[in-house]
């Protein structure tokens, strides 16, 4: 369904995505994963052409269907946009309008599609939201995105997007500033959401617990590039990358500093291994070029894959 081949991103003269493929099947999910400032986020805008006056495609294609999504007009684009490809924003309730009760703003949203009178909207709107298991669909209809709580905004995002029957809903950081318990609904809706859409999901985030409980294929970025991808059960169960190790190593931690995104930009190793400088299996052959190696599928951005130990 949807191709991201060799996809480079950049703003100004910083490129922040490099050379990055992975594909996403009709109903399932994938999530990229990685730390704040790895360019997971950066490529999912990419795919609707939401990067902003500063942020341009470098090299390589997005591709729906076989259709170049970079090469659309504006006004093509807007075809896929929530009709296609619909789109769950981190922290929704701030994405929302606050001035505009939330009846209103599925009946906008649902007429970019289709026209229909706003009792058909509040219907669906409705149907929607109880699917989700959302309490007071009609109350909810009534209020303004200001009135609830961080997590019903999220899960009222989730039911905007599955309204608009999309094939791909775009979630970024869709736990992120949400506590455990509301975490847990959120992951429950979203999954509902998949079934009931029979949509494919493309999630970037860093909670690996989301991760492991949805996830069919899941990719690792660091420093804008893919380092790792495969199954779920590859990439969680047996990680190739060191970075992957140490991404999963470090998930229940509360120790150890990271460095902030420009030094790591600044530390990168030109036309070498990007975790070369925090590595701590690199040796003088990560300082060369870096070929992809193919394990029937579990990709890996390292040139020691394989070899090290365990331990």
């Amino acid at each position: 369904m949807l191709e991201v081949k060799g996809i480079s991103i950049a703003y100004g003269d910083l490129e922040v995505v490099k050379d990055v493929n992975f594909t996403v099947k009709g109903g399932e999910t994938v999530s990229i994963v990685g730390e704040s400032g790895s360019g997971k986020s950066t490529a999912l805008r990419a795919v609707l052409g939401l990067l902003g006056n500063e942020g341009h495609i470098t090299g390589g294609d997005i591709t729906f269907d076989g259709v170049s999504l970079p090469a659309l007009s504006p006004e093509e684009m807007r075809h896929y946009r929530g009709a296609v490809i619909a789109s769950v924003p981190q922290q929704a309730g701030l994405s929302m309008d606050p001035i505009t009760r939330l009846g209103k703003q599925f009946h906008e949203s649902i007429c970019t599609k289709e026209k229909i009178s706003r009792k058909e909207s509040d219907e669906r709107a409705i149907n929607c939201m109880r699917s989700l298991s959302l309490r007071e669909p009609e109350r909810l209809l009534r209020s303004y995105p200001g009135m609830l709580s961080g997590g019903t905004n999220q899960r009222v995002a989730l039911a905007m997007a599955m309204v608009m029957e999309p094939r791909l809903i775009l979630a970024d950081e869709p736990t992120s500033a949400l506590d455990v318990t509301v975490q847990v609904e959120v992951v429950r809706s979203m999954l509902a959401l998949r079934h009931s859409c029979d949509a494919a999901i493309l999630m970037v985030t860093h909670n690996m617990g989301v991760v492991a409980q949805m996830s069919d294929h899941v990719g690792v970025m660091y420093n804008g590039r893919l380092m790792e991808w495969g199954t779920r059960e590859e990439v969680l169960g047996s990680p190739l990358h060191p970075y992957t190790r140490d991404l999963m190593a470090s998930v229940l931690k509360m120790d150890g500093s990271v460095p902030d995104v420009k030094t790591i930009y600044r530390e990168a190793v030109k036309g070498g291994c990007e975790y070369y400088t925090r590595c701590p299996h690199a040796c003088d052959r990560c300082l060369g070029t870096i070929r992809e190696k193919d394990y029937n599928g579990h990709r890996v951005l390292c040139v020691c894959a394989g070899e090290e130990s365990d331990d």
